[in-house]
């Protein structure tokens, strides 16, 4: 007993770290995958961006009687999709304080701590396993619109669409004195790259009517998306 008693703890220390996993979204039929990101200090990233189909199931939810204290959308002035297609086409035209909203209402309905990357992570994420053809939807193959999410090779973490389809929010400013949104990416229309930081530019609500603007849409921000991260601990 003395010897099992002693082995324990080395037992535990070798115990496999998590896994990646299928994250189903209670009170619908949608899964997503989360991806286990041995970083420094682990975390777990979304295998692909939020799709049309999930984040409508937030902004639709509240139509049905759901009462969780969470704020939803407010009618976009114009399709947010472009008619280029929902579904499993990324979500997109949408302000960070929409993005950050959704993971407050997934956290609610999972139980999971759900939150938007920070920009070190995705940094981190974003390695690159095949050539750029193969990974990413870009400016040379792209025809300037979003296409479904995973139907390019994943990287070396198994994440699709970590470069190009749409920009993607991380939970950072763009830096010290400059509060605008952070975006990384990369998307349809711009070149991707694991290293270019996109400030969130005012111009992209400028024929917004709303006054004051918006603060769920992007009138003219047709590229900008996400994915979600939790942390492992």
């Amino acid at each position: 007993m003395r010897g099992i008693a002693l082995a324990l703890p080395l037992l535990l220390s070798c115990a496999a770290p998590p896994r990646s996993y299928v994250e189903a979204i209670p009170s619908t039929t949608l899964r997503f995958g989360m991806a286990w990101i041995p970083a420094p200090r682990p975390f777990f990233l979304g295998k692909t961006e939020v799709t049309w189909e999930e984040y409508e199931a937030f902004c639709l939810e509240e139509a049905e009687g759901a009462v969780d204290g969470v704020t939803r959308p407010s009618p976009p002035y114009e399709p947010p999709d472009r008619g280029w297609g929902k579904g499993k086409h990324p979500a997109m035209s949408m302000r960070r304080h929409a993005a950050e909203a959704y993971c407050v209402w997934l956290a609610e309905k999972t139980g999971k701590p759900y939150r938007l990357p920070t920009e070190e992570e995705w940094a981190f994420a974003c390695r690159p396993a095949a050539p750029l053809d193969e990974e990413a939807w870009h400016p040379g193959n792209s025809d300037f619109t979003t296409h479904e999410v995973a139907t390019k090779s994943p990287n070396a973490f198994g994440l699709h669409d970590m470069l190009g389809n749409v920009w993607e929010y991380c939970s950072g400013d763009f830096g010290p004195g400059d509060p605008r949104p952070v975006l990384r990416g990369g998307s349809y229309g711009h070149p991707p790259s694991c290293e270019v930081r996109q400030p969130f530019l005012d111009i992209w609500s400028a024929r917004d009517p709303n006054r004051p603007r918006s603060k769920w849409w992007v009138t003219d921000g047709p590229f900008v998306g996400f994915r979600v991260a939790r942390s492992a601990d």
